[in-house]
């Protein structure tokens, strides 16, 4: 009972301590630097999921980690330490989670308006209610976007983002009408079906006049022929319609005096999977895109309790960029999203469940401290530690020059910070949209050939998401082990680039127009290396045996998912070609494995015995 009291007060006791000031410090700061002040405009997922996750290990380490070494937690037959770390990390982190989609909804204000023409009179909020309204189906804004996910990349989802402007019922009533008959009127000096009609500079067909949106029209001028006749010459002889849309400035409907001042957003999606065939995936996105549409039409915009101001996160993204193939007003959009319950309601059982999700990870977190015995060793250096060495940069520094993996953690750093300033960036974190990817430097047929060579190389430190990161630095990890401690540092990573920009230019001779990421093609070339080492005398091949199997498992098993799932094989094989070619290589820059110790003795052992059997002179 004693024992049980001690790890109570020693590990269980900090750690619920830690868990309460970690869930309540970081969804205080939430509230207050992004909700409340708005000094940071980080994507919801970020917010939500990966920060959270990340900083969670920060006190797990630095004051939950000594005291789990009081337990004995290492057997011949298990490593359970990890398992502790993940426990106490999931047990905090799933509260914290909980609580950063409670805070917005809890603390956000609902702001009654008249109209929405009063939002540009009142500081923003995150919800509203408006008295009036009208939401216009007829002059929409659409993009289309898809995202894999999945360890392999074996889900494909189809998104389909529309924006519709939110007008006062007056502005609705005061659109122009300006087709058929009335529009006839207005042009009643000039016949319309004789007269030479233009649209945004652009001579039409008399037929399409009647098709013209009426909302769409900024101003109709007549002109006689006379006037025009010197440009136009004998097509001007009946007159000249000239008709100015509301976009013809920036190719747009609406500019900064037309914009709405609010946006209604939806978001359609559909997942499929991502190993179907082209056309299979082609056949999928058409009939998902008529029930999308069928959808759009059969919905009442109108009917909603209250609205819903979108935060940053991958969905508004994909609104903006629907907000912009409509408008080019240099404004930042306000969109919102209808909410069809009672506001009193909008926060759920959210708050309950932070409470019982951390009261059950506490419980279950205390039955496992009282499983393993206490390390007596342990609990005396923690009653008396010894005088550590005082840390310092230079000496970390030096450490991390000696390592045998030092390259390897250069690439892996720079591959991960890449992923974390695209995750902040708001391009989302399970995956990234292609289009974002070119902007940030994906490997593109088209961009390499019209001057764009670098992205041979930017293209191999960027990952489509999560999963895609984790699985090539898990290859990465397990080709380095053996193959930087001996080749060297520098002949590494001149390997390292070499390999993945020939699998880049494999990939853009294979793939058109495919948009190319990742760094597995660098580390198949690693692998072709490896594979040479191993096959030569370069390399011990008794010893190394199981790791040449291991590197031919590894390589046929990424290239079969090449062949069935969403792999770029092209860049896997030409990354692994370039990697058997400088394989081939350096082979003769290598020199032959020395012998092992023990063969080394025993020779020397007998050459000591054979001098003393020898006569003497």
């Amino acid at each position: 009972m004693d024992k049980i009291l001690l790890k109570i007060k020693l590990i269980y006791l900090p750690y619920v301590v830690v868990g309460i000031a970690f869930i309540a410090g970081y969804t205080f700061l939430n509230w207050l630097l992004i909700i409340k002040l708005e000094l940071l405009a980080l994507n919801d997922d970020v917010v939500n999921y990966w920060l959270p996750f990340s900083l969670v290990w920060i006190p797990i380490l630095l004051v939950l980690r000594p005291r789990l070494k009081l337990l004995r937690l290492k057997t011949k037959k298990s490593d359970l330490p990890m398992l502790y770390y993940f426990a106490i990390a999931a047990s905090i982190c799933i509260p914290t989670i909980i609580a950063q989609q409670y805070i917005p909804l809890a603390t956000g204000k609902l702001t009654t308006l008249q109209s929405i023409a009063g939002i540009d009179h009142t500081p923003l909020t995150k919800f509203y209610k408006l008295r009036r309204h009208y939401i216009d189906k007829t002059r929409i804004g659409v993009h289309y976007r898809s995202e894999t996910s999945g360890k392999n990349n074996e889900t494909l989802t189809f998104y389909i983002d529309v924006v519709c402007p939110v007008l006062d019922t007056a502005q609705a009533k005061a659109a122009p009408v300006l087709s058929g008959e009335p529009l006839k009127q207005l042009m009643s000096s000039v016949d319309p079906k004789t007269a030479l009609i233009t649209v945004d500079g652009v001579t039409i067909d008399n037929s399409l006049l009647s098709k013209i949106n009426p909302n769409d029209i900024l101003d109709v001028s007549i002109v006689k022929p006379v006037d025009y006749s010197p440009i136009y010459g004998a097509r001007a002889k009946n007159g000249v319609i000239i008709i100015t849309t509301k976009g013809a400035q920036h190719g747009q409907v609406f500019n900064d005096r037309t914009a709405p001042k609010a946006w209604l957003g939806i978001e359609f999606k559909e997942r499929i999977s991502n190993n179907l065939n082209d056309g299979e995936k082609e056949s999928a996105y058409k009939a998902f895109a008529q029930e999308t549409e069928k959808a759009f039409k059969d919905t009442d915009l109108e009917n909603f309790t209250y609205l819903d101001r979108i935060g940053a996160s991958t969905k508004h993204r994909g609104l903006l960029k629907a907000v912009s193939k409509i408008s080019a007003s240099g404004k930042p959009p306000v969109i919102l999203e209808a909410v069809n319950q009672p506001f009193e309601t909008r926060t759920g059982d959210k708050l309950g469940w932070i409470f019982k999700s951390y009261g059950i990870g506490a419980a279950i977190f205390l039955i496992m401290i009282c499983i393993p015995k206490i390390d007596e060793k342990a609990y005396e250096l923690y009653l008396n530690p010894p005088l550590g060495k005082q840390f310092s940069f230079a000496g970390l520094l030096q450490s991390l020059t000696k390592s045998n993996l030092y390259v390897t953690a250069i690439i892996a750093a720079i591959n991960v910070l890449m992923f974390i300033i695209m995750v902040f960036a708001g391009l989302g974190f399970i995956s990234f949209p292609g289009d974002e990817l070119m902007n940030w430097g994906a490997n593109y047929r088209p961009a390499v050939l019209d001057g764009q060579w670098w992205r041979l190389l930017t293209g191999t430190f960027l990952h489509g998401g999560l999963m895609h990161l984790a699985g090539n630095l898990y290859g990465l990890f397990f080709a380095a082990l053996f193959l930087e401690p001996k080749i060297g540092k520098l002949r590494y990573a001149i390997t390292y680039v070499i390999c993945g920009i020939a699998a880049s230019l494999v990939s853009i001779w294979w793939h058109p127009a495919s948009v190319g990421v990742g760094a597995s093609g660098a580390i198949f070339g690693l692998y072709g290396v490896s594979i040479v080492l191993l096959l030569t005398n370069r390399a011990d091949l008794k010893a190394n045996r199981g790791l040449l199997i291991l590197n031919m498992v590894f390589i046929g098993y990424n290239l079969l998912l090449g062949i069935f799932g969403n792999a770029d094989n092209a860049a896997h094989i030409g990354g692994l070609a370039a990697g058997l070619v400088l394989g081939c290589v350096l082979y003769f820059y290598l020199p032959k494995p020395k012998p092992k110790r023990k063969y080394v003795r025993k020779k020397k052992v007998v050459a000591d015995a054979e001098e003393e059997l020898k006569p003497e002179e």
